[in-house]
């Protein structure tokens, strides 16, 4: 009988831990989700050089948004483009680029990234600015409608 109860317990134990496990990659994956925000450029998975000369070229405004995965001030930008930039998805076009990504290095230097998070907005006739640092939503919100063209 003491068998039973052990190979129970086991069988138990083996259960909850393949669930936990389970939950664990479940929260990981929605944490990237909520982190890590989309692109809407029609190039996604281009180079960023390449993403934001289609939308250059096609006279789209273009908000590149270059940071890390795991510096704090990123993340809390990442969280705040995560909110702000949906409403904007159809009339703006984001280039999201990670500094850390080797295949990123020549767009780095292009752009001339110092620090991070480093916004970068071009306006539809190529006008470049830069903000550095983390913007606030009401600010960012107010950036990329004017960007959009009130739209």
């Amino acid at each position: 009988m003491p068998k039973k109860s052990r190979v129970s317990r086991s069988k138990r134990l083996s259960t909850s831990g393949t669930l936990l496990i389970l939950v664990g990659l479940l929260l990981i994956a929605v944490v990237i989700l909520i982190l890590k925000p989309g692109t809407a450029s029609p190039t996604k998975g281009a180079l960023p050089e390449e993403e934001r000369a289609n939308a250059l070229a096609a006279g789209k405004p273009t908000f590149i948004f270059l940071h890390s995965l795991d510096c704090v001030p990123c993340k809390e930008m990442m969280a705040i483009v995560a909110q702000v930039y949906p409403e904007f998805d159809n009339k703006v076009v984001l280039v999201d680029v990670d500094v850390y990504a080797d295949e990123n290095a020549n767009f780095l230097r292009d752009e001339m990234v110092r620090a991070i998070p480093t916004l970068v907005f071009y306006d539809r006739s190529g006008q470049r600015r830069v903000y550095v640092g983390v913007m606030e939503a009401a600010q960012l919100r107010l950036t990329l409608v004017t960007l959009a063209g009130g739209q």
